[in-house]
């Protein structure tokens, strides 16, 4: 006697999940970091901005009072 073939489940409980479209963590290159540089004078905290920078893109660059200290830069970088 012949054994009939089962018909294949449809069903078996799992739930399919849609892949992200865009990554959850972007890639270091991306994302901005800041540094901030404070000196006596604006031309020297420029200066170690600058420095600090080398090859790397700027963003933004902010210059605000650091209080006794003098000037204070802020860098946005990639």
């Amino acid at each position: 006697m012949a054994k009939a073939k089962a018909a294949p489940k449809t069903d078996d409980g799992t739930i399919a999940r849609d892949k992200p479209a865009v990554p959850a963590t972007p890639p270091a290159s991306q994302v901005e970091k800041t540094e901030s540089f404070t000196a006596a004078f604006k031309a020297d905290a420029h200066a170690a901005a600058d420095y600090f920078l080398g090859g790397k893109e700027e963003v933004s660059r902010e210059e605000s009072d650091g209080g006794n200290e003098g000037v204070k830069v802020t860098v946005t970088y990639k």
